[in-house]
Parts: structure tokens; sequence; C-alpha cells
């Protein structure tokens, strides 16, 4: 099986479909499977575009999708829980995925209104994100959002959800004998420290791709710089 591995979309469809078709992504055919790290949504304008695509793959069994910490913002909004909207709108670009999923201008006054209409929309949408897992083991590869520390002697009992979506995984010890592939971190950050990273696209884009540490790989393309997304080809033999 080829896998297509990405992450961090963050409603950037069309950056999205445009790097799967440079990759020869075809999901007519039956060796080819779309994997996406989490970060669906937030920051971009184009969420709507990017569930209408991903969720349809994934009742084919053509597309897995992880959690992602973005991803459990909408989830948990979804909910009813109501704590962190605001601070997600003004800070992580949910303003934006609440837009394009629902066609109204968020505001604190209307975020009841705002969940009805994209219960109504999308009313699959609560339990696809529930449904999500939170990484993925295929052969010698385990694929999570933010991180898993392999020091742990049962990273997978001991290991909570804020651990597998917020966890860094450039900063964690691997998993002895795997591979752990990761989105999360933006690659160029941990490339080069700077206060200006669309300068640094537009001189060194090589800080952009994908990151082979030891026993790690890191995808984050930082697509809000970039409006690129990395792809990861790999090619597992599956049971």
């Amino acid at each position: 099986m080829r896998y297509f591995v990405v992450s961090d979309i963050h409603g950037h469809y069309r950056a999205l479909r445009e790097a799967l078709a440079d990759h020869g992504f075809d999901p007519t055919k039956d060796d080819h499977h779309l994997l996406v790290l989490g970060d669906m949504f937030d920051r971009g304008t184009q969420s709507n575009e990017v569930l209408e695509y991903l969720y349809p793959l994934t009742l084919q069994d053509k597309c897995t999708v992880l959690l992602g910490n973005h991803d459990s913002f909408l989830l948990d909004f979804l909910k009813g829980d109501d704590s962190r909207v605001m601070f997600n709108i003004m800070f992580n670009g949910f303003g934006q995925t609440l837009w394009s999923l629902s066609g109204i201008e968020p505001k604190a006054e209307n975020i009841d209104d705002l969940r009805n209409v994209i219960d109504e929309r999308h009313p699959y949408l609560l339990n696809w994100l529930k449904s999500l897992p939170y990484y993925l083991e295929i052969g010698d590869y385990v694929f999570v959002h933010g991180g898993i520390d392999g020091s742990k002697l049962d990273w997978r009992q001991m290991s909570s959800r804020r651990d597998f979506i917020w966890s860094r995984q450039h900063e964690l010890p691997g998993i002895p004998g795997k591979t752990v592939v990761a989105g999360h971190t933006r690659v160029p950050t941990i490339r080069k420290r700077t206060d200006d990273y669309k300068m640094l696209f537009l001189h060194s884009p090589e800080y952009f791709d994908i990151l082979h540490l030891d026993g790690k790989i890191l995808i984050d393309r930082y697509v809000e710089v970039s409006d690129e997304i990395n792809v990861l080809e790999l090619d597992i033999e599956t049971p």
C-alpha cells in the first residue's frame, strides 16, 4: 500500500489538492491511501471544502484522519463546550472555521446559532470527530498529530488525548524499533528561529521541507506561510 501522508491543512483546500496532485494521489487506485495527521481546520478560509473532500474518502476507506488539537477545538464546540471559543476565534483562527462551515460571521452573541447551523449542514460531523483516532500504527511506523513519549513503558495506555495531540515529537524520546511520523510543530521553527518566516520561505524554502530525525519524521510545512503542504509517500506492506 502506498500511503500519502499530510498534516496541518488548516483550511487550505487548494494547497492540499495541489500537493496531492503533484504527488500522484489517486483514490481510484486500490493501493493508494491518504493519511491526514490532524488539524484539518482553522486559519485558512476553506475548512468546509477540506471537510467535504476528506469525509467521503474516509467513508470509502481511502483516507484515515487522526485527531489534531485544532480538530479538537471544533469537537469541543460541537459538544457544547464554549469555554475557549472566543479565545480560539481571537488567537487560533477558529473564526475562519465557523464562518466556512456555517456561512455566518461568528460573534459572541450568535455562538449557539452557529452550532445549530453547523449541525444542520453537517449532521455527521460531531460523531465523526468523536471517532477519529489519536494515533495509528502501520508496520514499523507510528503516526500521530503531536507526539508520543517513547520512554513510557506502555505509551498506548499511559498517554492522554492531550499528550497525543499537543506534544511535540522532536522534543520526545522516540519509540524503539519504530519511526514516529508527526505534524503539529512547524518544521521551519525546528530548523531555524526567526521573526520573519515569510522572508525565510522566500529565500530558503528548503527549511520547510520534511524533516528526518533519528526515528522521527516531521512534516508540517507551515501552510499559513508557505501556502504549500508537504506530502510524505511511504510504501508499507500491510497484512
